[in-house]
């Protein structure tokens, strides 16, 4: 028999495991905006309502990967090829011409990072060498229009 504290650690990694695979993957809203990924991020500062979706789409010829750090599970309101890392930090590795999107349910700025290799918490990668060429956007989060 399990001692009571482990039972409730692996339940509670269990549920921020999988936080983000109960979440829809597509807007709300029905808003979609896209940021571009080339040479650089365009738009590198975008302005969205709540729900509406946030799509990144890789236009280079190899693949990247989009870092931000989010408080808690419910910041979001849909998600598309993002993973939930140990509970503050989504990633999503984007193939050429493909896309990931997310959805944030609260107003507020959320910064985000694109990097042409995966890394470590931090932007740190293997070796403990710092990724040269991340790329730094925000999506600003709007209040909800009045109706």
């Amino acid at each position: 028999m399990m001692p009571f504290m482990t039972r409730g650690l692996l339940v509670t990694l269990l549920c921020l495991a999988t936080a983000c695979a109960a979440l829809p993957t597509t807007s709300r809203t029905g808003k979609v905006h896209e940021i571009t990924i080339a040479e650089g991020i365009s738009p590198r500062d975008l302005e969205v309502q709540p729900g509406d979706e946030v799509r990144w789409v890789n236009r280079r010829g190899v693949p990247v990967w989009v870092y931000f750090f989010r408080d808690s599970p419910d910041e979001l309101s849909c998600q598309r090829g993002f993973s939930y890392d140990l509970g503050t930090e989504e990633v999503a590795k984007i193939e050429p011409d493909q896309s990931v999107s997310l959805c944030f349910a609260n107003a507020g700025a959320v910064e985000f990072l694109v990097q042409r290799q995966p890394t470590i918490r931090g932007g740190v990668g293997e070796g403990g060498n710092k990724i040269p060429g991340a790329m730094p956007g925000v999506v600003l989060v709007g209040s909800p229009p009045k109706r």
